[in-house]
């Protein structure tokens, strides 16, 4: 590029010479009158003179401009360092907050808002550096100021959320996250923050069209999808059922069921909708069917009131084509076992028991061997020994949340220790994640031969 312009200079200063010389060879004279006046010259010395003066001409503009032009000149050098000076704040001030510093990012807040003349780009960082401070109500003044721009109305709704639940005000976290999703449905913890909300106040249907919205834009995967919907309609099921509309409840119940036939809860709510409904035929189907997939003690109590069945030694026939559906399960055992135990077969029993036992009995296996020992009229040494055993057995399986280890009596759709829908299942204490439960198990299962 530097060799390109040399050679343009070279070719320029080359015409420049040979023009001069032309004209030397060339003198020619110029003759001027005007008003008595009158220029005698040469041809070259007025070429010379027409330059000078087309020169002085371009300077003399080029003054003018810049003496007019100077005051706005300063006043916008004096603007754009104004603003480098302020996005120079607002960088500090976002690694203070970053660093955990209230009273830094506060400084720097102050002077952000001073220098930039864009309230919106300060007030995130005004707002950071107020609840890092503790200023609950300067954190929520600047949130809500947020507002007032579509650019950053997303994020003091965000802001505000997040206040709101801190404050405890789920009513008002819920309002703030409906105007969220209405913002960006497509936001992964829009969706996510708004169905849990939603389904900790009861508020199913809505939960159930958010959950849906979150499946068509690819937020929520399709197999956690699929089991949430059923057991939101298992909720809208339970709730039609104390309406005493107990069509709507069984059509939702079986809805439900198709979706998540694994689910412990979705069998059992269907069941015993069947039940209820006196169709004990497709009650005993629909547990046959659950049981495959993910057994229960409650599924075997509801099969035997489904069969109607009260004299023990027919009822051990009635499990046992219960659990032929998931012959090597632990509860398959345990519920033949108690069968046994009813009908006074104590060898039976015990022989359950073991298998399900194994070499470490968890505390449920201990507990009803003591039982049969005791009404098997065995020494009293035999039963201490096994209530001996259940203080330091393994824990039973029970409806544990897998999002925040909480364990409950019954199983509930949304944890009461942490809020999250749909996280209780049957399984014993930290299998989850290593050897899966068996709904979890199920589930897998089920999205599988779906697939197929």
């Amino acid at each position: 590029m530097t060799t390109l312009r040399v050679l343009i200079w070279f070719a320029i200063a080359a015409v420049a010479m040979l023009l001069a010389v032309w004209l030397a060879e060339r003198p020619g004279s110029v003759t001027a009158e005007w008003h008595g006046w009158r220029l005698d010259s040469s041809v070259g010395v007025l070429l010379v003179a027409v330059l000078v003066l087309i020169g002085l001409c371009i300077g003399g503009w080029l003054l003018y401009r810049w003496i007019v032009g100077a005051p706005f000149a300063l006043l916008e050098g004096w603007g754009e360092s104004r603003k480098k000076r302020g996005y120079r704040e607002l960088t500090q001030g976002l690694a203070a907050v970053a660093a955990g510093d209230a009273n830094e990012a506060q400084r720097h807040a102050r002077k952000a808002e001073q220098l930039l003349a864009e309230p919106p780009i300060t007030l995130l960082l005004s707002a950071q550096a107020a609840q890092l401070a503790g200023d609950r109500d300067g954190a929520n003044r600047a949130f809500t100021a947020m507002l007032e721009d579509e650019h950053t109305a997303f994020l003091g709704l965000r802001g505000l959320i997040g206040q709101a639940l801190r404050e405890g005000d789920q009513s008002k976290a819920l309002a703030y996250a409906e105007r969220a999703f209405k913002l960006k449905p497509q936001t992964p913890w829009v969706v996510h923050s708004l169905f849990d909300m939603q389904a900790q106040v009861g508020q199913w249907k809505a939960a159930q069209e958010t959950l849906e919205t979150g499946q068509r834009r690819k937020v929520v995967a399709a197999d956690k999808g699929r089991t949430l919907k059923a057991l939101l309609l298992v909720e809208r099921s339970r709730a039609a059922d104390r309406d005493g509309n107990i069509n709507d409840a069984l059509a939702l119940a079986r809805e439900a069921f198709g979706l998540a036939p694994e689910r412990i809860a979705v069998t059992q709510h269907f069941a015993g909708l069947q039940i209820k409904a006196r169709d004990a035929k497709r009650a005993q189907k629909t547990l046959e069917r659950g049981w495959a997939l993910a057994p229960h003690p409650d599924l075997a109590m509801l099969y035997l009131e489904a069969s109607g069945e009260s004299d023990p030694l027919k009822r051990i026939g009635v499990i046992r084509r219960l659990v032929s559906h998931n012959e090597n399960d632990i509860e398959s055992h345990l519920a033949m076992a108690q069968a046994s135990l009813e009908a006074s077969l104590w060898g039976e029993a015990r022989r359950h028991l073991e298998i399900a036992g194994g070499t470490s009995p968890p505390v449920r296996v201990c507990r009803l061997m003591a039982e049969v020992e005791e009404r098997s009229g065995a020494e009293q040494a035999k039963v201490h020994d096994w209530l001996a055993r259940a203080a330091d057995a393994p824990a039973d399986r029970a409806w544990r949340c897998t999002a925040c280890s909480a364990q409950h009596e019954t199983w509930r759709s949304v944890c009461e220790s942490c809020g999250a829908f749909g996280t209780l299942q049957w399984r014993a204490p930290g299998t989850f994640g290593h050897v899966l439960p068996p709904e979890t198990r199920a589930e897998l299962e089920f999205a599988s031969n779906g697939k197929k």
